[in-house]
């Protein structure tokens, strides 16, 4: 089991608008269910992961997201009514990732967001694999990628995959 992203970020750096939506929906060629490689992607996850911002618009959604994911949720607040029974929750990052290993996941973990949950993974040497979708966009606004203040870290390039719409998909490992 690994945990990797398949994230969407523009290029100044933005992985939401300022309105808060994924910048991939700024894309008016974004369709999530065959763009930018995430179904190929998703195809080796047995597991989600998130934080509890990520987390909590699914609940209201009109279809769970993660059909056939096992799903985890950095949280240090209990999950509000509704919450599937066999979504795991924990406060810290080092235990969710013990609870992701004995749940005996027979892929990878798709590490969903948001930005603390991307930082607290990255922080503690879990992710193995970091994949960055580029929108040729600049959003002048929203959430970035990385908290101001993150400890520094290499990344080696791995591969990378033009997109017929100008996005770019850059695929990192730990340096």
């Amino acid at each position: 089991m690994e945990i990797k992203t398949h994230l969407f970020a523009s290029i100044d750096g933005y992985l939401s608008t300022p309105e808060g939506w994924p910048v991939q929906l700024a894309m008016p060629t974004f369709d999530p269910r065959g763009s930018h490689g995430l179904p190929e992607f998703l195809a080796g996850c047995r597991g989600a992961v998130m934080g509890r911002n990520s987390f909590l618009p699914a609940l209201g959604a009109p279809q769970w997201p993660w059909p056939g994911l096992r799903v985890f949720v950095l949280t240090s607040t209990p999950l509000p009514e509704g919450t599937p029974e066999d979504v795991v929750t924990a406060s810290d990052p080092e235990r969710l990732l013990e609870l992701m290993r004995e749940a005996g996941l027979d892929g990878d973990v798709h590490l969903v967001g948001g930005q603390r949950t991307l930082d607290a993974f990255v922080g503690i040497g879990a992710v193995a694999e970091l994949g960055i979708v580029t929108v040729p966009r600049f959003m002048g606004g929203g959430v970035r990628l990385s908290i101001d203040g993150s400890a520094v870290r290499s990344w080696e390039l791995r591969s990378t995959h033009p997109f017929p719409d100008g996005c770019v998909k850059h695929v990192y490992t730990p340096a």
